[in-house]
């Protein structure tokens, strides 16, 4: 009888407590300027064990890209993975990274321009930066 007493009420706290939420990082919602091409948020996991990250691009009127897994299903130590899209250059964007714990993440959203170089090459040139706090 007592095994079942115990046995309840391990589930009853189990419902209660319910599920654990995971921990975010977020760059605030900016705007680069008229000619902003792509939108990149880089993730680096500064601690020592690997974990499961997932990271979106959110826009101003609330279209979400992603949430997709950085560094397949968990993120090495000392790794670091980036997602990236081409983007509105009218709209501002936000980076959301979502983990168990957020203590040893570090990252950024940047935006991009395409300029000419002295060779006549088209390349990015980041315009715009915005740390995930």
């Amino acid at each position: 009888m007592r095994t079942l007493i115990a046995a309840i009420a391990c589930a009853a706290m189990l419902v209660w407590s319910g599920v654990s939420q995971a921990a975010q990082l977020a760059s605030p919602t900016i705007y680069g300027t008229a000619d902003q091409f792509l939108a990149e948020c880089a993730i680096i996991n500064g601690g020592t064990h690997s974990q499961a990250v997932t990271v979106k691009i959110i826009s101003e009127f609330g279209e979400t890209i992603g949430p997709e897994s950085c560094g397949g299903p968990t993120l090495a130590a000392g790794d670091a993975c980036s997602i990236s899209l081409i983007i509105d250059n009218l709209t501002a964007y936000a980076c959301v990274a979502s983990a168990g714990s957020v203590a040893n993440l570090r990252g950024g959203l940047v935006f991009h321009r395409h300029v000419v170089d002295g060779s006549g090459i088209l390349v990015l040139h980041p315009i715009r930066f915005a740390p995930l706090r």
